[in-house]
């Protein structure tokens, strides 16, 4: 991101600018600038308009400047010890009001009976009263900015440092010319100098909406630059699969695949027989198949005597993979399973079938990108949940393969803006359809007084042989938080149902200890599941036909999603049961979006809109950009101009 920050080129030390000695270059260090760019784009975090306002205009109390003419003689009362209030009266717009000061007594020689003054302060219509801020000197700055500064040093002697760049410096960076006449923006050393010392708001959204599209054009520029660097023809890169063989085994599959299915196996064979990289991310929302789809891919590899891989980020979705595609292909793949669990004597078969090519597909976790695990000719990385990894880590694995061709999943439904943003640079497939016979999940919002009515449902439920999920977001009890906790919902299930019926499991417990209270639950010895968000992703009993989610509003709308998500997943009627108080405005909407849609896309829209994209995937999506002033919810519409603008610039190069 820093390079699209670098209007001034080459870019100097702050040290070289007048005024700016060591002290100083080590205090703007501490807050993150050490260069030209970095002061011209540490931008002002607020900004108060002290424009002179007409009283008349205010409804009943704002934060405004009003202009008008001394009336009285200022007088100053001190009511305690560290507390004075001075006072006197002014006409404005024919208006007379009060003005009040409290410690700030040293103004009273500033003001004199017949002078026009500025005001700056909370006017009270009501009681025509002002409680004062600050006395603005006529010809002064009509708009007060304030800086991130840490207390290092104040505003002003900021605001002089970044006049010093602007004086000296020449911005030699710039959008191209056409774009700036086409849109009406502006050259981008009068956009920075305007966000910092703008004369009005008028001057400030026109900045503002100059530095949103200059951010955004850049962004995908360099998306676009990455792409085409990585897009280099390679024969290495060309997977010669066996057509007629791919037919038959798709053909032999006890299901027909979706339409959406079918397409996204005909986008990953298309990659696979082109001479770039693939670099695909496969979009699909939870329970739409995108396993049968991975495992397609992987048989069309093995048809060209290649090997496959598949990472996923814990043990829990690693076994869920593993089991599924084994189920499904086991006839037809050599598949292995490798994680951090797995034994040593187990390991070292493993690796060493993998090295002289006996193992069409491996899955596993963060063990896969080891030096020791080598392949004799990987062929295809896919990688479950691509965004809980690091760059480097991904990058690990994927160096390993002689043709670099990735396939990323993801059951996480990316609004559009963020998909741009985050996975601008891959081709994306989306898998939207659900496969036949799946019943919409009917969803409920019940509060904790309605506890009973919920326990009888669920009772109804597991005596017809159907498996439970509850979920509540706390393993031990919180001094601050009034939350159920796992560990008190659980015993509450012991008492209403028996402590036979009911199975604990959290993060905290050993893989081990997990697996087998799972293994009980699956073979339905013990019909209720109490958890964490342990079994966001990666479960799937198929046999479970109720998910209830104790204090609910602690959840993202993604991940209560993903939740619900584990229920559905046969030709029975499903149900979640959100439980919460909603005791807020948020909490009540997304209660109530929860109920209103179960199209994941949707709902990642919804989500995105209320929590940002900073905290979308609930950790820090790496390569997500933190922009300057561009918001990716509120500026959906520019991001959509300025990608398009940057796609026509690399077209006609």
């Amino acid at each position: 991101m820093t390079e699209l920050y670098e209007v001034i080129t080459p870019s100097a030390s702050i040290g070289t600018l007048k005024g700016v000695g060591k002290k100083t270059e080590e205090k703007l260090n501490s807050i993150g600038i050490h260069t030209v760019n970095d002061v011209v784009f540490h931008l002002p975090n607020s900004y108060v308009d002290q424009n002179p306002t007409d009283v008349n205009s205010v409804k009943l109390e704002e934060v405004i400047t009003v202009s008008g003419v001394v009336k009285t003689e200022p007088t100053v009362t001190y009511l305690r010890k560290g507390l004075n209030r001075m006072s006197f009266h002014m006409e404005t717009n024919n208006v007379y009001i009060k003005v009040t000061f409290f410690n700030q007594a040293y103004l009273k020689k500033q003001i004199e009976v017949g002078d026009t003054i500025n005001v700056h302060g909370k006017f009270n219509k009501p009681k025509q009263e002002m409680s004062g801020r600050s006395i603005i000197k006529p010809n002064g700055d009509t708009m007060d900015m304030r800086y991130a500064l840490n207390k290092v040093m104040n505003n002003k002697t900021f605001g002089n440092i970044v006049k010093e760049v602007f004086r000296t410096h020449i911005f030699n960076q710039d959008l191209p010319e056409y774009l700036i006449k086409k849109y009406k923006l502006m050259p981008i050393k009068q956009t920075l100098y305007h966000l910092h010392f703008p004369d009005n708001m008028d001057e400030l959204q026109n900045a503002r909406r100059t530095m949103k599209f200059y951010e955004l054009f850049m962004f995908q520029v360099k998306i676009i630059e990455k792409r085409k660097q990585e897009r280099v023809p390679q024969k290495e890169s060309i997977i010669k699969y066996d057509i007629d063989k791919l037919k038959r085994f798709i053909g032999t599959l006890p299901f027909e695949l979706t339409k959406d299915q079918k397409t996204s196996v005909n986008d990953i064979c298309r990659d696979l027989l082109s001479e770039f990289n693939m670099h695909r991310l496969l979009q699909g929302d939870v329970g739409s198949g995108k396993t049968i789809v991975a495992g397609i891919s992987v048989y069309a590899l093995k048809t060209a005597l290649k090997q496959s891989a598949i990472m996923v980020p814990t043990e829990v979705l690693a076994n869920q993979h593993y089991e599924s595609l084994v189920e499904s292909f086991n006839d037809e793949l050599t598949i292995e399973l490798l994680t951090g669990t797995t034994t040593p004597s187990e390991k070292r078969r493993i690796k060493e079938a993998l090295k002289n090519g006996d193992i069409d597909l491996i899955i596993g976790t963060h063990a896969l990108f080891e030096d020791d695990v080598v392949f004799k000719d990987l062929g295809l990385v896919i990688i479950d949940e691509q965004h809980r990894f690091g760059v480097n880590q991904r990058e690990k694995l994927i160096k390993k393969a002689k043709s670099r061709n990735v396939l990323y999943m993801t059951a996480t439904p990316i609004p559009r803006t963020l998909s741009i943003t985050a996975f601008g640079d891959m081709d994306v497939s989306l898998i939207k359809t659900m496969p036949a016979g799946r019943l919409p999940i009917k969803t409920f919002w019940k509060k904790e007084k309605e506890i009973d009515e919920v326990l009888a449902f669920i009772k109804k439920e597991m005596d017809a042989g159907r498996n439970i999920y509850v979920v509540a977001p706390l393993i031990e009890e919180s001094e601050v938080l009034d939350l159920m906790t796992t560990e008190e919902v659980y015993h509450m299930f012991r008492e209403t149902f028996g402590e036979d019926k009911v199975e604990l499991v959290h993060g905290r417990m050993k893989t081990e200890e997990k697996a087998k209270a799972m293994a009980r639950f699956e073979s339905l010895e013990t019909p209720i599941l109490v958890s964490t968000t342990v079994i966001e992703v990666g479960i799937n009993v198929k046999n479970a036909t109720v998910m209830t989610i104790f204090n609910a509003e602690r959840f993202g709308l993604s991940t209560l999603h993903q939740l619900r998500g584990r229920v559905g997943r046969n030709d029975l009627q499903s149900y979640c049961i959100l439980i919460s108080e909603g005791k807020t405005e948020q909490a009540q909407m997304r209660m109530n979006i929860m109920t209103e849609t179960t199209d994941g896309f949707v709902l990642s829209e919804r989500d995105l809109e209320m929590r940002g994209p900073g905290d979308f995937f609930g950790v820090r999506q790496s390569g997500l950009p933190e922009f300057k002033v561009a918001d990716l919810v509120h500026d959906y519409r520019i991001l959509e101009v300025a990608r398009s603008e940057a796609i026509k610039l690399f077209k006609e190069q």
